[in-house]
C-alpha cells in the first residue's frame, strides 16, 4: 500500500521534480531487460540487419506449445501521443498516472485476453496445476480497415516443465496451440506498447522502412511481443515482427 501510495504522489507530481521522480521509479525497476528470470520462447538468430537508422533480424521460431485465447474488437484509433510509448520522464508519469486511473486501462480487451491467460497459468485449468510465467506474451494481429476491427490471438509461451503435457484449459476461450515453425522480420523498440494504435504505428514505421524488402514479408497481419510487466518504467523491450513469405 505504502509503494501504491508514494507511485500515486509522485506520479502527480510538478513537472520540476521529474529528476526525482525518475531516480524513485528505477529503485523498483529492472534495468537490465534480460534479468527478470522468466523463460523465454526459444529461436535461433539467422541474421541481423543495420541499414542506416533501420535495424532489425530474421529469427527462426521452432515448433511448440502456447496457450492462446482469441478476440474480434474494434481497433483502439486513438491518436498515438508520442509520449504514450517514449521513455522520456514525462512519457513514463503519463503511463503511471493511466494505470493508476485503472478503469480505463481495464477495460482495454488486451487486458480482459491477458487475464484468461493468466487465470490458466495461476491454476484455473482441469487439473489444478499452476504453470510459470513465461516472456514474452505474443499476439497476432489483423486490422481490417473498411470494419475497424482487430482480430487479436495472444498467447503465452508454456514453459519448459508444461511443454510436454500442458494442463487442459478450462474456460472455453482458452485453448492450447502447437505452433508451426515460423520465420519473421523482427524491429525492436523501446517505451509503452499498450494500444493497438502504438503497435499499428510501429509495424507501419518497420514496413516503410523495409522499403522494397517488405515484398518478401506478409504485411496484412504482424505479430508483437511485449517482454516487460507495466511496473517496468525504462529499458523496456517491445518488438513487431512481419512473417516472411515462403
Amino acid at each position: 500500500m505504502f509503494v501504491f501510495l508514494t507511485v500515486l504522489a509522485v506520479a502527480s507530481a510538478a513537472p520540476q521534480s521529474f529528476d526525482g521522480i525518475k531516480n524513485f521509479f528505477k529503485s523498483f525497476s529492472d534495468e537490465k531487460p534480460e534479468d527478470d528470470g522468466l523463460e523465454k520462447v526459444p529461436y535461433k538468430t539467422l541474421n541481423k540487419t543495420i541499414d542506416g537508422g533501420l535495424a532489425f533480424e530474421i529469427r527462426e521460431y521452432p515448433s511448440v506449445k502456447w496457450v492462446c485465447t482469441n478476440m474480434t474488437y474494434k481497433m483502439d484509433l486513438t491518436k498515438t501521443d508520442e509520449l504514450n510509448d517514449s521513455e522520456s520522464e514525462f512519457g513514463v508519469l503519463t503511463a503511471v498516472r493511466k494505470m493508476m486511473s485503472g478503469s480505463s486501462w481495464k477495460k482495454r480487451p488486451s487486458s480482459g485476453m491477458f487475464m484468461r491467460l493468466f487465470r490458466y497459468i495461476s491454476g484455473v485449468n482441469e487439473e489444478r496445476q499452476e504453470i510459470e510465467m513465461t516472456s514474452p506474451v505474443l499476439s497476432k494481429m489483423k486490422p481490417d480497415q473498411e470494419t475497424k476491427e482487430m482480430e487479436n490471438r495472444m498467447c503465452f509461451y508454456l514453459d519448459s516443465a508444461a511443454q510436454e503435457n500442458p494442463p487442459t484449459p478450462q474456460e472455453e476461450t482458452v485453448y492450447l496451440m502447437t505452433s508451426d515453425p515460423l520465420k519473421v522480420a523482427v524491429y525492436e523498440f523501446g517505451g509503452y506498447a499498450m494500444q493497438d494504435s502504438v503497435w499499428m504505428k510501429r509495424s507501419a514505421e518497420f514496413a516503410a522502412a523495409l522499403g522494397d524488402r517488405a515484398n518478401s514479408v506478409m504485411t496484412d497481419s504482424f505479430y508483437t511481443a511485449g517482454y516487460d510487466s507495466p511496473m517496468k518504467f525504462w529499458n523496456r523491450r517491445n518488438e513487431v515482427m512481419f512473417e516472411l513469405k515462403a
